[in-house]
């Protein structure tokens, strides 16, 4: 009888503990379902989500051949950095050949003033020679006048004190009566054509002296005996020497500016024939088509940048949940690739309906048409977004799980 009154007492802890599991079982699942509730009540969990970016295609801007690829795919790149360079030997030469001749002919042009120049220079100093030498017989023969004048009047004065004294003496032997007065008249006409004469040689003088002034100082009038003056001839090879110096600082600067074309014809030249394709923007490289070798037209598709700066998240959510979800609502993105990442962002673009979406080609992944009963929803990552390693592609391309709250 002892026995079986103790076995009553050994149950009853077991279901005193029995009881508290299913009461904190009990609580769990009230607890539970009390989060459930209010998670489907304050928030939207999406169906399927990715991160997207713009992709910008990176287009050749000439034909070549890609000679150097400076950077890999998944690389980060910056804004101008030259990714490839394009080479193509085939680029016409023509026009710079053409400007080559034109200057050539253009130098030959001004050897050739230079060397007619040169002719007038060396004429210059033979018609100086010969107007000096000319002016030099001038002037000798101007003081060969006035001395040859000088000379007559000293004779003639000579005759006329010779005739002023024959006059006196027939004077007073007319008087006495010992010569007949005719001889008289003629002492006098003598007399009188002497002081003439030497009027006419003083005039003389003075003229030969004029003249002998002006060839000192190179005016004379006079000309050679072949009628020709090399002062006139002088004058007018100045002339033509000041134009020849002028038509050659026009051909110099023609050759100039000639030149300068040439500079630049032969730098578009060398930019056709070795182009550089570089970075749009800041981004990391998705794909690059080209390989080292390859000959590209112009045109053709070198491959594509994503730009981590401009990214956000495509989220599809069932359609029933639009209601609760209005651009500015908060958004919490967990990344499926990458578990300690979560970002935070805000929905700028909600849409819905099947086939409003057609995917653009200019995103990197690209979405097919929304399902039915299905929506699309565009969140746009907070400014200070983590854009990760450069291999990761700024998580371009990630799936996650996006929460939004909602009142």
């Amino acid at each position: 009888m002892s026995s079986t009154q103790d076995y009553p007492a050994q149950i009853s802890p077991r279901s005193w503990l029995a009881n508290i599991l299913i009461i904190l079982a009990g609580a769990g699942l009230i607890y539970w379902s009390f989060r459930l509730l209010q998670t489907r009540l304050t928030s939207v969990i999406s169906r399927d989500a990715v991160i997207n970016g713009v992709l910008i295609e990176l287009k050749a801007p000439a034909a070549g051949e890609v000679s150097k690829l400076a950077i890999e795919t998944g690389e980060v790149a910056g804004k101008d950095k030259v990714l490839l360079t394009l080479k193509n030997e085939r680029v016409s030469q023509l026009e710079v050949q053409e400007i080559t001749s034109k200057i050539n002919e253009q130098k030959a042009e001004i050897e050739r003033a230079k060397a007619q120049l040169s002719r007038q220079l060396a004429l210059v100093k033979t018609l100086e020679l010969d107007h000096q030498n000319q002016s030099n017989l001038q002037v000798r023969e101007a003081q060969q006048s006035v001395e040859q004048v000088r000379a007559d009047l000293q004779a003639a004065q000579a005759r006329y004190q010779l005739a002023q004294v024959n006059y006196k003496r027939t004077a007073f032997l007319t008087n006495e009566g010992l010569l007949p007065k005719a001889e008289l008249d003629t002492a006098k006409l003598e007399m009188q054509e002497s002081q003439a004469e030497i009027n006419r040689l003083n005039a003389r003088l003075e003229s030969a002296r004029a003249d002998e002034k002006a060839a000192l100082v190179g005016l004379s009038l006079d000309r050679s005996s072949s009628n020709y003056d090399p002062k006139i001839r002088l004058q007018e090879l100045l002339l033509d020497i000041a134009d020849q110096q002028k038509i050659i600082q026009t051909l110099q600067q023609t050759v100039k500016d000639a030149q300068a074309e040439l500079a630049q014809a032969e730098a578009d030249m060398q930019r056709q024939q070795k182009v550089e394709v570089k970075a749009p923007t800041t981004g990391v490289i998705w794909r690059l088509n080209a390989q080292k070798g390859q000959f590209v037209e112009e045109g053709d598709t070198l491959g594509n940048v994503v730009d981590c700066g401009r990214r956000w998240v495509d989220v599809y959510v069932e359609e029933r949940a639009l209601r609760s979800l209005q651009p500015g609502t908060p958004a919490t993105i967990e990344l499926y690739g990458s578990k300690s990442q979560v970002f935070q962002g805000k929905v700028s673009l909600v849409r819905s309906g099947l086939g409003r979406l057609a995917a653009g080609e200019d995103v990197a992944i690209p979405l097919t048409p929304n399902l039915p009963r299905d929506s699309q929803v565009r969140v746009e990552l907070a400014p200070d977004t983590d854009k990760g390693e450069p291999n990761l592609f700024c998580y371009v391309g990630y799936t996650a799980r996006v929460s939004f709250q909602v009142n």
